[in-house]
């Protein structure tokens, strides 16, 4: 593919031309740079000269500013100064991970041919371009988690397609689904998504504000072209028809242009065809059950809401995973958890059996500590990237592997997934012998220094690394020699590209240089000279050198290829060590954290017995309270949750979603017990703030998501929403409220199953009229005026919020706070009115259109105003003498006194 290479194959970013230079005249140098970096203006190119890879111009400006080295210029006396900056070439890939993590494209050049034989310039290539998301060194990623290059192709329809390559892997996948670019996203560890050069300016910019830690390239339009797409596929596969991809089908053409695109993306940057990249897998929709980007971000799944990873992330607390491909899969596991009832079923039972085979676990376990990332050293060897130490890696992993294989099938249930998956490795016995064999347990990292291969490995090899080691002492030999000969007692022997080696005599020892010495060159101080001797000695030297360097090329290049040969079945087995990993790690995380095993079926129930926060248990410990929850899709369709801030009502409504998706990743799950019907998406609203950005207010924001979860919610649908309507004034935010609550319970809906927390303590009046509905809130108990949050659900509604009180444990001013309380007796005195005369908009979405016996609609219109006595009587007729306080209810009396004071 990069072997006919255009002009439209390369990237398309910025179209930035390096600046004219000043009339002064161009170097060679600086004209060779110059065309090499007009073939790559997207990019910032580090120029190689000697010891250090330099930049000029622009490039110089940026590298400064990011790399933060030093701004200095060429010519600086001239009237056209040359801005200049460089970094030493041992040192590139601690400057490559901050220009990468800038989002920055970097185009390295290298010198190609050895100075010391160059025939005037030296010639210079660009080898390797690197994008934010095609970086595959191990010193540029970010441990083991994924690292993707998105393809994003949005279609008028709203169904867009996209497709996900890990260069350092070669996983390859696409789809088409209505999802935003954001949730995709979050859902993976993107760091660098291309679209088309004609997407529209506006858009990209809404695009990266959204993401401002994705790095956004648009790239030459014909790559998303359907047919050059899909010509790309095949060529790479040297396939007739894409039907094994799962992308033939015209109604998949969107994921295929996608994937297109990115490949051949990527070699254009890498400039060779992408050998790691093998296979292509089409993603349905309705496979996964798949979370949005916001529902990612309430639930902290990856990220905090500070944007951070690690520690207050859900997969960081059940992370039992020991591999780096045990990570991946956890992750990606996370990001799309299975809906198959046969698979689901499958997971659970297997850790359940590992749980009870502790021994073979534990031995398991340790073999799994000893392997390296096979996946990304098979994926490097492919690619011609693989440096001597992570091919020795890669050997003794492979021979660990063996090792597992005997473990998992001789000691553990034969019927068991890890067995089975361990036992179906292929037997790499031969590969990792000859590979441990041929690589010296020292070998270096790259293949710039010598004396990877181990000796005994070629007996050739070995002989010219003897006559290398032996130069020394032949040499330190010849110079005493020659000095007793010629009686010149500070004749030395020194060696350089140009001469190759010399003997060097001071100018008050040139009259007794030897008749045979030739003279190849004269110093202020010395003369340099040659003999027949001397010149055979180097010849062999170098030869030997030339011989041995040449011989561990080859042998560490044989291997390299034996391991690319083998990559699909290292791949596949990199693949089961992922899911014997997982497995095991979901094995150990329930038995550190006392999870349960879910049952898990087609049904609508959502039962949780002792539901935990498998977060807040870990950070708080014995002090976290369970709580039960019951969803069944018809009695219990929606439960409406009130009760003050501060009670829990947050941490209560995430952790039903994220057991609900652990059960669904395989996992076992933080409760006592624990049936989860099966679940298509799960949708959140919890919290919203401005997005300035795109000129979007909070109440804006709040309305967009909530819109979005009531388009796309189905019967099987988890929907968890949190003060909905709060972003606008009272009346508004509460007929919103309620028409939401009314339409999540409409007998003509998707009716999903749903928890609503809300402040808005009129809408539990609805657990009258709208059969699915039930109350329940969060405990809270009253003493000498203060409260104490309980953290538990129960059946009920809450007849206040304790904003007062919160406001006090934040620390409000006293008199603030009285002066709060008398406002609210006097509001509340006004204001409570029979819920039944003031029902907003009429009869209940849920009545299905009931109508009054003369055949109208019901239409009871709120009134403003109420008659004192009327309302003092009903109020008392409603009074629930069983649940109120002495407290309420002198609180309660009083109120209605003043309600009533002066009539």
């Amino acid at each position: 593919m990069a072997g006919d290479s255009t002009p439209a194959d390369k990237p398309a970013r910025a179209r930035r031309q390096a600046p004219e230079p000043g009339p002064a005249k161009l170097t060679p140098m600086l004209a060779q740079y110059l065309e090499i970096k007009a073939a790559h203006p997207g990019a910032l190119l580090l120029f190689r000269m000697g010891d250090f890879f330099e930049t000029f111009f622009e490039d110089a400006q940026t590298l400064a500013r990011v790399a933060g080295v030093t701004l200095t210029s060429r010519d600086s006396k001239s009237d056209n100064p040359i801005p200049l900056a460089g970094v030493p070439h041992h040192a590139l890939d601690t400057y490559l991970t901050r220009l990468l993590n800038a989002g920055l494209t970097v185009a390295i050049c290298d010198q190609v041919e050895d100075p010391a034989l160059a025939k005037g310039l030296v010639k210079r290539e660009v080898v390797e371009v690197i994008s934010p998301g095609t970086a595959t060194t191990p010193e540029l990623l970010d441990g083991a988690s994924g690292r993707y290059c998105l393809a994003w192709r949005p279609a008028a329809d709203g169904v867009a397609g996209w497709a996900l390559l890990d260069a350092t892997t070669g996983e390859f996948r696409c789809g088409s689904e209505r999802a935003s670019l954001a949730s995709l996203c979050q859902r993976h560890a993107v760091r660098e998504v291309i679209v088309a050069e004609d997407t529209d300016p506006e858009r990209l910019h809404v695009w990266r504000a959204a993401l401002p830690g994705v790095v956004i390239n648009p790239v030459n339009t014909a790559w998303f072209h359907p047919a050059f797409a899909r010509r790309t596929l095949l060529d790479h596969f040297q396939v007739a028809t894409l039907t094994p991809y799962g992308v033939e089908e015209a109604a998949r053409e969107p994921a295929a242009t996608a994937a297109g695109a990115v490949l051949r993306y990527l070699g254009a940057l890498t400039l060779r065809r992408p050998a790691q990249v093998t296979s292509l897998q089409f993603t349905a929709p309705g496979d996964r059950l798949l979370l949005d980007e916001e529902t990612l971000r309430n639930l902290e799944v990856f990220r905090t809401f500070r944007g951070e990873r690690g520690a207050g992330t859900l997969v960081h607390h059940i992370d039992g995973t020991i591999t780096p491909m045990g990570r991946r899969l956890l992750e990606r596991r996370l990001a799309e958890a299975l809906t198959d009832l046969d698979e689901l079923r499958g997971w659970h039972a297997g850790v359940a059996a590992a749980l009870e085979a502790a021994t073979w676990r534990a031995d398991l376990r340790a073999g799994l500590r000893r392997l390296g990332d096979i996946e990304r050293h098979a994926a490097r060897a492919a690619a011609g990237r693989l440096g001597p130490a992570g091919l020795r890696q890669l050997g003794t992993s492979l021979d660990t592997l063996n090792e597992l294989r005997g473990t998992a099938t001789q000691s553990g249930p034969a019927d068991h997934p890890v067995s089975r998956w361990l036992g179906g490795v292929e037997d790499f016995g031969p590969l990792a012998a000859d590979i441990t064999a041929m690589i010296a347990p020292d070998a270096p990292a790259t293949t710039r220094k010598p004396g990877y291969i181990a000796t005994g490995v070629d007996p050739e090899l070995d002989r010219c690394r003897a006559v290398a080691a032996d130069s020394r002492g032949f040499l330190a030999g010849l110079q005493n020699r020659e000095r007793e000969t010629t009686g010149i007692s500070s004749l030395k022997i020194g060696y350089n590209r140009v001469f190759g080696y010399y003997f060097e005599v001071t100018t008050r020892h040139l009259d007794k240089v030897p008749a045979h010495y030739q003279q190849r060159q004269t110093l202020v101080n010395a003369g340099r000279f040659i003999t027949d001797e001397l010149k055979d000695a180097e010849r062999t030297i170098l030869d030997a050198e030339d011989t041995g360097e040449r011989l561990e090329t080859e042998l560490f290049n044989g291997l390299v290829r034996q391991v690319a040969d083998r990559l699909p079945a290292l791949r596949e087995a990199a693949r089961l060590v992922a899911h014997a990993d997982l497995m095991l790690g979901f094995a150990e995380t329930a038995e550190r954290h006392r999870y349960c095993r879910p049952e898990c079926d087609d049904s609508l129930e959502l039962r949780i017995t002792g539901g935990r926060h498998p977060v807040v248990e870990q950070l708080l410990g014995s002090d976290f309270i369970p709580n039960d929850t019951a969803l069944d899709g018809e009695g219990h369709q929606v439960v409406l949750l009130t009760g003050p801030n501060m009670g829990g009502k947050s941490t209560y409504l995430r952790q039903v979603a994220l057991i609900a998706l652990m059960a669904q990743a395989g996992s076992f799950v933080p409760a006592d017990g624990a049936r989860i019907g099966v679940t298509d998406r799960i949708f959140t609203r919890v919290g919203a703030s401005d997005n300035l950005a795109r000129g979007e207010s909070t109440f804006y924001v709040e309305m967009s998501e909530t819109a979005h979860i009531l388009h796309q919610m189905t019967r099987r649908s988890l929907v968890i929403l949190d003060e909905i309507g709060r972003g606008t004034a009272t009346y508004d935010g509460l007929s919103l409220a309620w028409a939401i609550t009314e339409h999540l319970s409409s007998a003509s809906g998707p009716r999903p199953r749903a928890i609503f927390a809300t402040h808005y303590h009129e809408l539990t009046d609805l657990e009258r009229d709208l059969p699915g509905l039930v109350n329940f809130r969060l405990e809270v108990k009253e003493w000498e005026g203060r409260i104490v949050f309980m953290h538990s659900v129960v059946p009920g509604r809450s007849d206040k919020s304790y904003g007062i009180h919160v406001a006090r444990l934040a620390g409000l001013p006293e008199a603030v706070l009285r002066r709060a309380q008398n406002i609210l007796a006097t509001l509340t005195a006004g204001d409570e009115r029979d819920h039944d005369a003031r029902r907003p908009g009429g009869a209940s979405l849920a009545a299905d259109g009931a109508a009054t016996p003369t055949g109208q609609p019901l239409a009871v219109q709120a009134s403003l105003f109420h008659e004192p006595e009327r309302d003092a009587l009903k109020a008392l007729r409603d009074l629930d003498l069983e649940r109120i306080s002495p407290v309420d209810a002198f609180m309660w009396l009083a109120r209605l006194k003043n309600s009533l004071r002066d009539l």
